[in-house]
């Protein structure tokens, strides 16, 4: 599905990077994931950010980011 994140919150956890994360889909309905730095696949995630969010069962298991299309 796609979203924009809302709020990123890094954290350590064990000396490993993770991301809690906010994002609202097209429906505006803010919703939560707390993912390790490798199910990131983009660095640095910020607010704003349009995202595809894949999940599976209902559990985000990827988050990639949504590059512009190239200018005409």
């Amino acid at each position: 599905m796609r979203a924009v994140l809302q709020a990123v919150q890094p954290y350590e956890l064990h000396g490993v990077l993770y991301y809690q994360l906010q994002y609202a889909a097209a429906d505006g309905r803010p919703q939560m994931a707390r993912l390790s730095h490798d199910m990131v696949a983009y660095a640095n995630p910020q607010p704003g950010d349009e995202v595809e969010v894949h999940a599976i069962l209902g559990i985000v298991d990827r988050v990639t980011r949504v590059e512009a299309p190239p200018a005409p």
